[in-house]
């Protein structure tokens, strides 16, 4: 029969076992926590200006100038559908680190997926990056850039 030092011993020898695998196991990243790292190292695109909550808003990300003129979803390196929220919404490319790139958007507010024309005029919202306003259309080498967080602005010309 185990004395009672030596009783004392292994409740105490039980509790430092406990206590530093307890204080190993805290030191070891949980899966939000890596996912937030991870989102800390993507491409973050705030599309302000949207003014309804109707339909969605498409965001295009583009690396290059050709897919970037021809605002070509095909050859985008990110596209995202956000639900449209009246102020503004949020998409996030978690994959997209290095960059430059450039944004497209649109309000896509009857959800068909396609910037919708009268004619020659969009008859939904619409942004590239760094446009000063509806009828800008700024070439890619001016507005691409490797920044994480990227702001366009919606127009509207009806």
């Amino acid at each position: 029969m185990p004395s009672i030092r030596q009783r004392v011993s292994a409740i105490c020898i039980s509790a430092a076992i406990l206590l530093g695998g307890a204080f190993a196991a805290s030191l070891v990243p949980t899966v939000e926590a890596q996912e937030k790292k991870n989102a800390s190292r993507g491409l973050e695109v705030t599309v302000e200006g949207v003014r309804n909550s109707k339909g969605l808003v498409v965001v295009l990300v583009m690396d290059n100038r050709d897919a970037f003129r021809a605002y070509d979803y095909e050859t985008a390196v990110g596209y995202k559908e956000v639900p449209a929220s009246t102020g503004s919404v949020q998409a996030f490319f978690p994959k997209l680190t290095s960059g430059p790139y450039a944004v497209v958007a649109f309000h896509d507010e009857n959800e068909n997926r396609d910037l919708d024309m009268d004619g020659q005029i969009p008859s939904e919202g619409y942004t590239v990056s760094g446009a000063k306003d509806a009828y800008d259309e700024p070439p890619f080498k001016r507005v691409a850039t490797k920044e994480r967080l990227q702001t366009v602005r919606m127009f509207y010309l009806n």
